[in-house]
């Protein structure tokens, strides 16, 4: 019997690999290090890295990520595209005068402007000092022009587009006319925008592109022609986000008059939807399919809402500007016990509200709301009624306020499946309290380990509290503590 070892091990189908790969998706750092293995390893994780390229830089955490993005990307410019560059002054030092091993734009399934407008910011080092602003921001535009007509020539089919306004005031091309762009954006699934963008390319996009699924548009600006257009022809939009954005100037609410027509369209298909700075919420009761809403400003029209049935909603996320409840209370009566996910923010404590989510929402997995700290023991009326609950999140009503009494009703009445406990203030607790609530946690029948958020520093650097946390991460009663 030969008992040697093969001199190489068996290479296995690229499509085996791929799939193996996939479930690294999410751990961009043992992605990358595959590349080193072999030319067939390389090969297959560079198509998963550069899909969303954006996201790999962020989770490399390299600080150079972004300069070596940027020099793959100008290398892997036609030459037509590095001679009007030339010609034009533009000169941009590339580490090696090879041609890239691989077509990297054409793995890219998402593909973000401003990001890749600030990738060519960051190299501005380069130009010299006595160059004016206005040559720069020409010089960015041409960078970015060059790069945009390359990704819509060898994208053979973008998944999902992020178009914000350029914050630098270059003047971003419009990309939709350059040749391949039809095919390139015609199966967009999924696409975030901002509203000041030329309506020329909204509307001319409206005209090829049909399936986009995912929709988030930030408002800074009301003249909406083109966008219509855009949220019109599109065959089944299920998620929308409509959003104030963050230098929108108007002190006003966002009205969604003018979109409610081609909203509309989609009230049978949309499942999840989030406004932001929209007080007008009239024609809500046309969307009865939602299985997500997040409403996160005041709102005038929660009046009309109270009574509306929405038999399929499962997350409610509410910032609740008012101080009276009742007429909250009322919609959890009519659409509480399906809800598995409620958060509610920005609202004052009240006890009636807290006894109307024990009462209403048997069904909850997941809740964020605040307490007053002496109406705390309603937190175990809410334990005892939703005995699915996993996920408690709470702010209380005083910035320091004891934590012993809430940690025992953690500890004695939260559900058997319970185990993620989140306080958004600092909680006031000596050594002997934490470790007491830590014990009962592991006397617990199932055990499960708790994940134990602390939303202030404060706790988080206290040199007691650490070494309880630490003692009881290490006997595996605690998951996860931050």
């Amino acid at each position: 019997m030969n008992s040697k070892m093969p001199s190489q091990l068996p290479v296995l189908p690229i499509d085996c690999l791929k799939k193996i790969f996939e479930c690294l998706d999410d751990n961009k750092v043992a992605l990358h290090s595959c590349l080193l293995v072999s030319r067939l390893w390389c090969r297959v994780s560079v198509e998963i890295l550069w899909r969303n390229i954006w996201d790999t830089v962020l989770q490399l955490y390299q600080l150079d990520a972004l300069s070596k993005i940027f020099n793959t990307l100008i290398a892997c410019l036609p030459n037509e595209s590095k001679e009007l560059l030339f010609n034009k002054g533009v000169f941009i030092p590339t580490p090696t005068s090879k041609f890239p091993l691989f077509n990297y734009p054409s793995f890219c399934k998402v593909l973000s402007i401003l990001d890749l407008m600030i990738i060519d910011d960051e190299f501005k080092k380069i130009t010299t000092n006595h160059e004016s602003f206005i040559l720069l921001r020409e010089r960015n535009y041409l960078i970015a022009q060059e790069m945009l007509k390359m990704f819509m020539k060898e994208i053979p089919s973008l998944k999902k587009l992020v178009y914000y306004s350029d914050i630098y005031g270059s003047k971003i091309p419009n990309f939709i006319n350059f040749s391949g762009a039809r095919d390139c954006l015609k199966n967009l699934s999924e696409m975030r925008c901002s509203s000041n963008i030329n309506s020329e390319f909204f509307y001319q996009l409206s005209k090829i592109c049909h399936n986009i699924q995912s929709l988030t548009i930030e408002f800074s600006i009301t003249n909406l022609d083109g966008l219509n257009d855009l949220i019109f022809s599109q065959n089944s939009l299920k998620s929308l986000s409509v959003m104030r954005c963050i230098d929108y100037d108007d002190k006003e609410d966002i009205d969604c008059a003018k979109i409610v027509p081609s909203l509309t369209k989609h009230a049978n298909t949309l499942t999840k939807l989030f406004l932001q700075g929209i007080s007008k919420l009239s024609f809500l009761p046309k969307f009865t399919n939602l299985q997500e809403l997040d409403l996160s400003s005041g709102f005038e029209d929660f009046k009309e809402l109270q009574y509306v049935i929405f038999p399929y909603l499962e997350i409610l996320k509410l910032y609740y500007g008012y101080s009276e409840f009742e007429m909250l209370i009322k919609f959890l009566e009519n659409n509480g016990r399906n809800l598995r996910e409620f958060n509610v923010y920005g609202c004052n404590s009240n006890n009636s509200l807290n006894l109307a989510i024990a009462k209403f929402c048997p069904n909850l997995r997941s809740l964020y709301t605040q307490f007053k700290f002496d109406e705390i023991e309603s937190l175990a009326v809410i334990f005892s009624s939703c005995q699915q609950l996993e996920s408690f999140k709470t702010l209380c009503d005083k910035p320091y306020f004891e934590g012993k009494k809430l940690l025992e009703i953690v500890a004695k009445y939260s559900p058997k499946n319970f185990h993620e406990l989140t306080l958004c203030n600092y909680v006031k607790l000596r050594k002997d309290d934490l470790e007491s609530f830590f014990i009962n946690w592991k006397t617990r029948i199932p055990q499960k380990s708790l994940s134990f958020i602390v939303n202030d520093s404060k706790f988080i650097k206290n040199s007691k509290n650490k070494k309880i946390i630490r003692k009881y991460k290490n006997l595996g009663i605690i998951k996860k503590f931050e």
